[in-house]
């Protein structure tokens, strides 16, 4: 796999079809709920998610949620969708203003969201950030030390502090004079994402999801197997 090749996965909810295994990506993103809202697609795409990981088709998945100000019973929510977390699965927080229904600094309540997913990850680097610019410097503006940003912006790839990779469509163009797809089976036309610069393992480690190559896992295996010989 090229070191520079971009990590292409759609992001998706109970806005599309539920996901099937005619998905051609490595990796995915789906929502769990929004507040306290379950994603009427979650009991689909969540197991389908983590047999597909399993089955080394996707090397990993993103599952997200929608911040709201009563952030314990979202968090309380996405808990218990889940159960107990998948290895290979990171978590991203939604940050958006959703037509002015959110304004101001909230930072507080966004972090000890951020704190909680991250204690039950039992890593802050599984736990990564999503929105437009100006909703991450208005809503977030006081954010965690090295926390990574998916950023959403259609027509434009802006730089932006920590940021992983980058919504590029809404599924109504926006490739900015690429040939990136608008969509993807079985969905249709939906939000796309490109990691730039990052493989689906690269894209995954910085993710804080560490995946072991067919040559580090032989490289590992040697290793055992040798410190079994000499003990």
């Amino acid at each position: 796999m090229s070191p520079t090749a971009d990590t292409i996965y759609a992001d998706v909810s109970e806005w599309q079809v539920p996901v099937d295994d005619g998905y051609p990506f490595r990796v995915i993103c789906i929502r769990a709920n929004d507040g306290t809202h379950r994603d009427l697609n979650w009991k689909v795409n969540y197991p389908w998610c983590t047999r597909r990981s399993d089955q080394g088709a996707l090397d990993f998945f993103i599952v997200y949620f929608v911040w709201r100000p009563n952030w314990t019973q979202t968090v309380d929510t996405l808990k218990d969708l889940v159960g107990v977390p998948h290895h290979r699965m990171a978590v991203m927080i939604d940050v958006e203003n959703w037509g002015g229904q959110i304004t101001g600094n909230q930072s507080a309540g966004i972090n000890a969201a951020f704190r909680s997913v991250a204690d039950w990850l039992g890593s802050s680097a599984r736990v990564i950030g999503y929105g437009n610019v100006n909703d991450l410097n208005r809503l977030w503006p006081d954010k965690p030390t090295g926390v990574r940003v998916v950023v959403a912006a259609y027509g434009s790839n802006p730089d932006y502090p920590g940021k992983v990779a980058h919504q590029y469509t809404n599924g109504t163009g926006f490739g900015y004079g690429t040939t990136l797809p608008d969509g993807c089976p079985p969905f249709g036309t939906c939000d796309m994402n490109s990691a730039d610069g990052l493989n689906p393992v690269q894209f995954a480690a910085a993710c804080g999801i560490r995946i072991e190559t067919p040559a580090v896992a032989l490289r590992n295996a040697e290793v055992k197997k040798a410190a079994k010989k000499r003990g």
